[in-house]
C-alpha cells in the first residue's frame, strides 16, 4: 500500500512540475530500502508516463512555449545521457549525498528567491 501512495503523491508532484522524484527517490531509499541507483532508475522510468499526461494537460491550456522547450530539450538530452553515465560511476552513498544537497539547495532557493515571472497566458 505504501508504494501505491508513494506513486500517487509522486504523480501529483510531477503534475505540478515540482518533480515526483523529489519524493519518490527518498521514499524508496529511506523507507523501502531500495538501492540509490535503482530508486533513481525507477524514478526516471516513472517520469515517462507521468510527464506525458502532464504535458498533454499543459498543452491543452497553452502552457508550452515550443521554441524555448525545443532549445532546452537539446541540452537536456545530452545532459541526461552524461548525468546517467556519471551516476553509474558514483558510489551509492555519494550519489545519495549529491541528491540530498541538490534537494536542500532547491528548497532554500524556492524559499528565498524572488524570480521575475512573466504570465504565460
Amino acid at each position: 500500500m505504501f508504494v501505491i501512495i508513494l506513486g500517487l503523491l509522486s504523480g501529483v508532484l510531477a503534475g505540478l512540475a515540482v518533480g515526483g522524484g523529489t519524493l519518490l527517490v527518498p521514499g524508496l531509499v529511506l523507507i523501502q530500502g531500495t538501492p540509490q541507483h535503482v530508486a533513481q532508475g525507477i524514478s526516471l522510468f516513472i517520469f515517462l508516463p507521468t510527464s506525458v499526461l502532464a504535458i498533454l494537460t499543459h498543452l491543452r491550456y497553452g502552457n508550452v512555449q515550443w521554441k524555448l522547450a525545443a532549445q532546452l530539450a537539446v541540452g537536456a538530452v545530452i545532459g541526461s545521457f552524461l548525468g546517467a553515465q556519471l551516476a553509474l560511476l558514483l558510489q551509492p552513498k555519494l550519489l545519495r549525498k549529491i541528491f540530498a544537497v541538490y534537494l536542500l539547495a532547491m528548497a532554500i532557493y524556492q524559499l528565498l528567491a524572488s524570480p521575475k515571472q512573466k504570465d504565460a497566458r
